[in-house]
């Protein structure tokens, strides 16, 4: 039931992920033609600088969500009714929280930005980011609950409906009306109307939410423990905001805000595709921490191991095709002033490849609610990212402010699989960090191999994107089935993949 259920949210997710991705890029190629790339910048700072209110939430949705895994595989509505009543009541102060502090941050919004020219209404434009943001807290927490029990994939219509509702409205006011403050108040007015459709359902369906009033309180116990997850959690999300969330600021100060527009298409693509991968992984979470509560350690150990390939194929290959097909796809598109130096590129790509392969272990460590064991780890991280991307900004760009990212991510990337495997999986680490070795030397070697190969050049740019993604991706595919085809990971994986093949026949028969 655990492989079926991720399948179903897995499938759900992707379709989501799938339409949205594709609608959004559709709304960007408008919105470049349409408006200009000053206005694609202030989208990309103003979504981060944002980011910096949400640390606000702390954590709690993922510290109720770890909470109500017991309680839900228990059928206990009573519990699930007091910890939603808690994460109610926490959601509105943060609300209000952040609806204060983002007012407070509204006077002193030029200075995260060089050049203030050519931008109009700005302070209005902000003003609707921070109302989106306000209303989403006010309204999603229920979709916890729904996710922790595995069954997010009922609600998936919906999110696809509003999103297809949403990029197709935007697209026609920027057509009609040319204006950028219309086409956020229509994401707006669809976030409301989702909310509120989202929330009925899941009523509906969880009828112990209606009577939520009535609901008693967290004992001290249960209080403590989740104090703790979010105590260790806040030091995560402020170490992970600066270390993905802060780019596009240092951009902005110290380079220009039409250099955020330009770098925030390749961060739609890869952001599109890493979202896409990141489905497979995150949709079993739930599901690995009722694995966990069973306490059999052998198979907890042998599924990370299925995820953990998994992951290396998807993120590995893919980062093969980014880095051959991302700069002549972009020119194509928005044109040759909205691409980047090869090298920039490369380095945005192994940000990616680096961020991707870890999300396992970060899922792991999820599940289980092992926080504390790496608590101030992300401030070192911040603090690297931070450093590093400024003074380099100021010498060689948009190349240093990339270099600061990478150089961060080295730390959860050696620390995240060592608390993973000395507290979830008990196991020693060094197995995993040998066949990380071996996986990113097959990487570099298939990268040389395309680069090769891909340097035949065609006069037609739409043969050059077909070409370079044909050879980026049967290069590194054939790779991988050579050197890992007989190893346990790569035939479970066919095992499970044959397994919910057969499923999904029998249910469509």
């Amino acid at each position: 039931m655990r492989t079926l259920n991720s399948l179903k949210n897995t499938v759900g997710n992707l379709l989501n992920s799938l339409i949205l991705n594709l609608l959004r890029f559709v709304s960007r190629i408008v919105f470049v033609k349409v408006l200009s790339e000053v206005y694609l910048g202030v989208n990309g700072l103003l979504s981060n600088v944002l980011g910096l209110l949400a640390l606000a939430e702390l954590g709690i949705g993922t510290a109720i969500s770890y909470s109500l895994y017991k309680p839900l595989s228990l059928n206990d509505d009573k519990k699930c009714m007091v910890l939603m009543k808690f994460y109610r009541k926490a959601y509105r102060i943060i609300a209000i929280v952040v609806l204060a502090l983002g007012l407070v941050l509204l006077p002193f919004l030029p200075w995260f930005i060089k050049d203030t020219n050519g931008i109009e209404n700005l302070s209005i434009i902000y003003l609707i980011f921070l109302g989106n943001m306000v209303i989403t807290y006010l309204f999603s927490y229920k979709r916890t609950l729904i996710t922790a029990d595995q069954k997010n994939y009922k609600i998936t219509p919906f999110l696809v409906f509003f999103n297809f509702l949403t990029t197709i409205l935007q697209i026609i006011v920027l057509l009609l009306f040319k204006n950028y403050i219309l086409y956020l108040l229509v994401q707006t007015v669809c976030i409301i109307l989702e909310n509120v459709t989202v929330n009925g359902y899941i009523d509906k369906h969880y009828p112990y939410l209606k009577d939520i009033k009535n609901a008693g309180k967290l004992n001290d116990n249960e209080l403590g423990e989740i104090k703790t997850n979010i105590k260790a959690l806040m030091l995560h999300r402020v170490g992970g905001y600066v270390l993905t969330a802060t780019d596009n600021i240092v951009i902005s100060k110290f380079i220009g805000i039409v250099t955020v527009g330009i770098y925030s298409n390749y961060v739609l693509i890869y952001n599109a595709l890493h979202n896409f991968i990141y489905t497979f992984v995150s949709n079993v979470t739930a599901s690995f921490g009722n694995l966990i509560a069973e306490g059999n350690k052998e198979k907890r150990y042998k599924v990370f191991g299925e995820l953990d390939f998994i992951a290396f194929c998807l993120y590995g290959v893919s980062a093969i095709c980014l880095l051959f097909v991302l700069n002549p796809f972009i020119g194509f598109v928005f044109g040759p002033k909205f691409v980047l130096p090869l090298h920039v590129v490369l380095l945005i790509i192994v940000n990616y490849y680096t961020v991707g392969v870890n999300q396992v272990s970060i899922m792991v460590q999820s599940a289980a609610g092992v926080y504390k064991y790496d608590n101030f780890i992300p401030l070192l991280e911040a603090f690297i990212n931070l450093t590093i991307s400024v003074i380099l900004a100021n010498y060689i760009g948009i190349s240093g402010v990339l270099i600061g990212t990478l150089v961060s991510y080295m730390l959860p990337l050696i620390i995240k699989p060592l608390v993973v495997f000395k507290y979830v999986l008990e196991k020693n680490v060094s197995v995993y960090f040998k066949t990380f070795i071996k996986q990113f030397i097959i990487l570099c070697i298939s990268g040389g191999i395309v680069f090769v190969l891909t340097s035949v050049t065609f006069n037609s740019l739409i043969v050059q994107i077909v070409y370079n993604l044909i050879v980026s991706l049967c290069v590194p595919t054939i790779l991988i089935i050579l050197i890992f085809g007989r190893t346990e990971e790569f035939i479970s994986m066919k095992g499970r993949l044959v397994f919910l093949l057969s499923k999904f026949r029998k249910k469509t028969n």
